[in-house]
């Protein structure tokens, strides 16, 4: 009898696992932002090491500033990330951001490349983002997220090539040779080839260009020329004087939309002549241009974002809205994403320590030499 249970109790245990359900498969739960009543959730990324200009202290410091003086209901919770200088750890930055949901918004205060694993990055986060620098009207599947509050590379471009003083003034555009630059040298190209201007001649100032690039400057400042700085102005302000110790010429110069009090302040005997665009508000303010944008994006995503964390809400809030900020006016609609008031856009300069309007350009002095052929 007991060898027949023995026997016949295998096979019942195997009965009963062969009849049980498989064991379930553990399925992490779907990420879900922790929502504070009454608080939005905003990620800025900036550059605050690496190589790349401008740094994003001053956007940092406004931002900082912007929240914790907060006193009404949405508070803004900020968290910057810095991405130091790698356009590859933004895109990361935003993908993780978009996986894990901790954010109700993004502000990014770098200079950008509007490529497709940045179109990819944004379209997955399904949130506003918002650019404190110059972008063009966005196009495509990620156009509906995307915010410029700065003016676009085309105004700013042409309020420069607008102020030279006569429409034959021949003009040279110096490459740091960044993405930022080489897209500036093509803008600038363009508004003078719409305007029927005679073609800039463009001058490498890359590392690798450096031994001739004193001998060929000379000679063109000399020539009487306008000359513009594309890309960041810190990366011409650091490497050489942007007025040669033995010039004869006195040219106009411009710098770029990205001069900041910080980068102005190094102009020394270049200041006189030299202008850069920038908003007219911010004239006079320690914040500069680049800064003030930065605290705007705030105030904006403040104003319109939804409380429920409704993405298709908080997009339709800042697409509706009018938004009186520090650097400009600022108006968005279903079509128009770059809001920026234009007419608040005009040339700076340094004066006396501070960040002016720029008066008039001085009557260049009659060319000494030919400018150089191509």
């Amino acid at each position: 009898m007991m060898r027949a249970l023995a026997l016949a109790l295998p096979l019942v245990l195997a009965g009963i696992v062969g009849c049980a359900p498989p064991p379930a498969v553990f399925v992490p739960p779907t990420p879900t932002p922790t929502r504070e009543p009454g608080t939005l959730a905003v990620t800025a990324l900036l550059d605050l090491s690496g190589t790349r200009a401008p740094k994003g202290d001053a956007q940092r410091t406004a931002m900082q500033q912007w929240a914790d003086a907060q006193r009404a209901t949405p508070r803004v919770k900020l968290r910057i990330v810095d991405v130091a200088g790698s356009q590859t750890r933004l895109v990361l930055e935003l993908k993780h951001a978009a996986e894990l949901g901790e954010a109700d918004a993004f502000v990014i205060g770098v200079p950008i490349v509007v490529d497709e694993a940045l179109r990819a990055a944004i379209v997955l986060s399904k949130r506003p983002v918002l650019f404190t620098l110059p972008i063009s009207e966005p196009s495509g599947d990620a156009a509906p997220w995307m915010f410029g509050l700065a003016p676009t590379p085309e105004a700013i471009a042409r309020i420069a090539v607008d102020a030279l003083a006569t429409r034959s003034t021949p003009a040279v555009v110096v490459s740091s040779g960044t993405l930022t630059a080489g897209a500036e040298e093509q803008v600038l190209a363009g508004v003078f080839e719409a305007e029927s201007r005679p073609a800039p001649f463009v001058l490498s100032a890359t590392a690798a260009e450096r031994d001739a690039f004193t001998q060929r400057y000379r000679q063109l400042f000399n020539a009487g020329a306008a000359i513009f700085f594309a890309g960041a102005a810190a990366d011409h302000l650091g490497q050489r004087r942007l007025v040669p110790n033995d010039a004869a010429g006195t040219p106009a110069l411009f710098l770029s939309y990205l001069t900041d009090p910080s980068d102005a302040s190094r102009l020394d005997t270049a200041a006189p002549i030299t202008r850069w665009p920038g908003s007219r508000r911010a004239a006079g303010t320690a914040l500069g241009t680049h800064a003030a944008c930065a605290a705007d994006a705030l105030a904006i995503l403040a104003g319109s974002l939804d409380l429920t964390g409704d993405a298709e809400r908080s997009r339709a809030g800042i697409e509706s809205g009018t938004f009186a900020g520090i650097a400009t006016t600022y108006r968005f609609t279903v079509t128009r994403h770059v809001g920026a008031d234009p007419g608040d856009l005009a040339l700076l300069a340094w004066e006396n320590g501070k960040v002016v309007i720029a008066r008039p350009l001085p009557t260049p002095a009659p060319s000494r030499s030919p400018a150089p052929t191509r």
